[in-house]
């Protein structure tokens, strides 16, 4: 969990890119189709490119856009509907419950620093400290 913190903390985009597309990093897995329906339902342009670069496309889209609010609310949204997987799966085949557990326990702690990048972000686009 301290390499998702540090990620955030001190990453750059390329950092917080290639943390998004890990799975074992980041305990979701993001593909290039739904990195294009998230693009695409913003309005925005991925590219055709690896992962990592559409994400940072995405993301340098939404700065110029003004929309990283909103990208950051999609993908606190697409690790949400992960955790719930991860629950279903769980119920599903209780023994490697504690398998989903620590996927889950990933996905938490991006969720967690997601929501604190979307509070950043409210406040680049305020003005606010």
């Amino acid at each position: 969990m301290a390499d998702i913190d540090k990620t955030f903390r001190e990453g750059n985009l390329v950092q917080v890119a290639e943390l998004l597309i890990n799975p074992a990093r980041s305990g979701i897995y993001l593909t290039r189709s739904r990195i294009r329906r998230i693009g695409a339902d913003m309005g925005l342009r991925t590219g055709i490119q690896t992962r990592s670069r559409m994400l940072e496309s995405l993301f340098r889209e939404a700065g110029s856009e003004e929309k990283v609010d909103e990208l950051l609310s999609r993908l606190d949204d697409e690790v949400s509907r992960w955790i719930s997987r991860f629950g279903d799966w769980s119920r599903a085949c209780p023994p490697a419950k504690n398998a989903w557990k620590d996927w889950s326990s990933r996905a938490k702690t991006l969720r967690r620093h997601l929501r604190r990048a979307k509070k950043w972000a409210r406040n680049i686009e305020t003005g606010s400290p």
